[in-house]
């Protein structure tokens, strides 16, 4: 249901709202120089209202290739020539999910621990909160779009970094290969993402399971 300027697609507690948008760089660039394949992450973001007033955020720039997700100070999610990137997506994790001393309170406060198996796929950088206090849903509107668009927008110049690299030569689309580290994790991504789908109760019983199973394998996560 689209976003509407009153706010009026968000004011019903009993209806369901989903976002789930994943943009997938592609698997085939490499370093014109070394060879090596250029593993850039995928950008998530899932906002889901529920009834009850309940509003589940989760946006990410999540990691194809395994990372250290324990330091943000060595975590290397992008590759070397794009850390200055990687040093304002860390800016702006802090802006909202980290206070500026310990008795600040974050803007979007931490939404709790992530499931061992589902760490894989977080960064450090991620945005993760549970709403449902009595401001939830102005929240959602205003706090968690501005997070959602500077998460968007930081994602598109990173890709316009990589565009202008490989029309400068520095980068070069591998034709053709099909057995590379950044393909099997985009995969590896994906089967998590069908078998674990939290949405799919939901679906099946909305819609039957021939649909959620056909739209979750067809369309929202489909075999590369």
């Amino acid at each position: 249901e689209t976003q509407t300027e009153s706010s009026e697609a968000l004011k019903s507690p009993m209806a369901i709202h989903v976002l789930n948008f994943v943009m997938f760089p592609t698997t085939h660039i490499r370093d014109a120089s070394s060879g090596a394949p250029v593993g850039l992450p995928i950008f998530g973001a899932d906002i889901v209202s529920l009834p009850g007033n309940k509003h589940l955020v989760a946006l990410d720039f999540q990691p194809v290739l395994p990372i250290n997700n324990d330091d943000e100070s060595s975590a290397k999610l992008f590759p070397e020539q794009y850390s200055h990137l990687e040093s304002k997506l860390l800016a702006i994790h802090a802006k909202y999910q980290k206070g500026s001393d310990d008795e600040t309170e974050p803007l979007l406060a931490w939404g709790g621990d992530i499931p061992p198996q589902a760490l894989r796929w977080f960064s450090p950088y991620a945005l993760w909160t549970r709403l449902s206090d009595e401001n939830a849903i102005q929240t959602v509107s205003t706090t968690v779009w501005d997070a959602y668009r500077e998460y968007v927008d930081l994602y598109f110049e990173l890709m316009n970094a990589v565009q202008t690299d490989l029309d400068d030569g520095k980068l070069e689309i591998m034709p053709g290969e099909e057995n590379n580290a950044v393909l099997s994790g985009q995969r590896e991504y994906l089967e998590y993402r069908r078998i674990n789908d939290p949405a799919r109760p939901m679906l099946q019983r909305l819609y039957g399971k021939d649909w959620a199973e056909e739209l979750i394998d067809g369309v929202l996560f489909p075999t590369l």
